[in-house]
């Protein structure tokens, strides 16, 4: 059983290797990566090594390198992976939501041979996604994975489900950092991470994890606030024909539709789950999120495309996600989502050939038009008042903005 600072990082993209891995570094950790791509576990196993490239606010960057790691594949190397999970104290978990299943019963499975070991000191799994109620998603996943009472016991009392607010911003490498280190990260600075505050083996030394109570309820700010301005600037962007986040930023209209937004979602959280303005400014005030905004060239964030913002759109327009839930929760206490309505719309013309989400919801509104769209993809019903109120005033959106009729307007000329 080792003794050794280790932390296995599940999900080897930006955020787990430009962001976790360098805030854990500095605690003394090492790494084992497991990630499902083989071709990047191959990569970085054949180099050895790969750079961080951290952007500061006035324009210079830094490096890190991250060495000394192991990597496994999650697809080809499931005993690997299992025995790294086992072994360790502290798991971080980056992962897209069609991942849960899959990590959860590897997971599982890791409890299995921990206990197996003799090994009965708890585990702290650090949980940063975008997406919600993830913690109680991992853990109904890993259930119905484990079969004895003693491996759901372990579950229930020594294993923490700790959801955290991933504050670093991770964009893809410029060609001369690729050229550079072809397994480079391209990041932001942000010296901390937010936590839940219901670790079992508390803040490792020397990592800079910042507690938090009730971190799922701020989760839901951050998707419905943080989460639901940047593809709001993306789904505009594309809508008026631009490719990078650097260009949407640069307009003023998206950036006062931006703001406009940001101010229904704040009264979405502050009417639905009592969250003081005060509180949510002190986390994400507007002056220093558009002086990150203006800082854009400097962290190349103008290099990071629309189309992987945009990206995973049966996702961003589901009933309870960054755009729809608060749109539902301003108009069920009384404000008109008009900006948070203007995004979904934008984000119906979304189009990205390479994305089959994309491809399939533009399909569906060809087949069966843009209402049966909504109702399909966006969980609104005309039987239930404010989720029909909502629909409508997304479908006005959605034709004022594009050259789409809802009728035949030979007839009406």
């Amino acid at each position: 059983m080792t003794q050794e600072k280790r932390l296995v990082q599940i999900g080897a993209g930006k955020i787990g290797r430009g962001y976790v891995a360098d805030l854990f570094q500095e605690g003394g950790f090492k790494f084992t990566f497991l990630d499902y791509s083989p071709e990047l576990i191959e990569a970085m196993n054949k180099q050895g090594y790969y750079t961080i490239f951290k952007h500061h606010a006035d324009g210079t960057y830094s490096k890190v390198v991250i060495k000394d790691y192991l990597a496994y594949c999650t697809q080809t190397q499931n005993d690997a992976c299992v025995a790294a999970i086992a072994d360790v104290d502290y798991v971080s978990i980056n992962v897209f939501p069609g991942a849960v299943d899959s990590i959860s019963k590897m997971l599982a499975q890791a409890i299995t041979l921990r206990l197996a070991n003799g090994n009965t000191r708890p585990m702290d799994l650090l949980i940063g996604v975008n997406f919600l109620f993830a913690s109680t998603l991992f853990r109904e996943a890993m259930e119905k994975y484990l079969t004895t009472p003693e491996e759901k016991a372990f579950l229930s009392e020594k294993v923490a489900l700790v959801e955290c607010l991933v504050h670093r911003n991770g964009a893809f490498p410029t060609a001369e950092m690729l050229a550079e280190d072809p397994l480079a990260c391209n990041s932001g600075d942000t010296p901390y991470m937010t936590v839940d505050n219901i670790l079992k083996n508390g803040v490792p030394e020397g990592v800079n994890l910042h507690l938090l109570d009730n971190v799922p309820a701020w989760m839901i700010q951050k998707i419905w606030v943080a989460n639901m301005a940047h593809s709001l600037v993306g789904y505009l962007g594309k809508n008026k024909g631009y490719t990078y986040i650097g260009e949407c930023l640069d307009d003023p209209y998206i950036m006062r539709c931006r703001i406009l937004a940001k101010r229904e979602a704040w009264f979405a959280m502050h009417e639905e789950y009592g969250m003081s303005y005060e509180e949510m400014e002190a986390h994400d005030p507007i002056d220093a999120r558009k002086k990150r905004y203006l800082n854009h060239v400097a962290n190349s964030v103008d290099l990071d495309t629309i189309d992987r913002v945009c990206g995973d759109l049966t996702r961003k327009l589901a009933k309870g996600d960054r755009l729809i839930g608060p749109a539902l929760a301003c108009a069920k206490h009384g404000k008109t989502p008009y900006f948070l309505a203007r995004a979904a719309a934008a984000a119906l013309y979304f189009n990205n050939p390479a994305d089959p989400t994309s491809v399939e919801v533009l399909s569906y509104i060809k087949e069966n038009g843009v209402e049966k769209a909504i109702e399909k993809y966006c969980g609104l019903s005309n039987e239930d008042p404010i989720e029909k109120k909502v629909a409508e005033l997304i479908i006005a959106m959605y034709y004022e903005m594009g050259d789409q009729y809802p009728f035949d307007i030979n007839y009406i000329l």
